[in-house]
């Protein structure tokens, strides 16, 4: 568990997806951070069963003003096993309490079969 962290609910989907394309606009100081989890599991299974999986990001991203955070889970074909819920943790880290990161805007689309 983490100190300083984001937690969405569960999001079910109509259709399985393979993958996620994560989008975040946030500010991010110097000396802070995030990190992005997240669970995806079929219409059977119960996503509190499951353990949260770290997400890698698409590039780095300069800091100290708002910017385009890409994250894309599963890859371009989208690996991950078919699912039909799924959930994001973000989590923030920064070595002074007084400069963290800001978020604007979070956007995840779940790519398709």
């Amino acid at each position: 568990s983490h100190m300083s962290k984001h937690i969405t609910k569960p999001i079910t989907l109509v259709n399985d997806a393979v993958g996620l394309k994560i989008l975040i606009s946030a500010n991010r100081p110097s000396v802070a951070d995030f990190d992005v989890y997240y669970k995806a599991v079929g219409e059977n299974d119960v996503i509190q069963d499951v353990n949260w999986s770290l997400a890698s990001k698409e590039a780095e991203v300069p800091s100290d003003d708002i910017r385009d955070y890409r994250y894309l889970v599963g890859g371009d074909g989208g690996s991950l096993d078919p699912f039909t819920v799924f959930q994001i943790k973000i989590v923030f880290k920064s070595t002074n309490s007084s400069k963290v990161p800001v978020f604007k805007d979070l956007r995840v689309i779940a790519l398709g079969v």
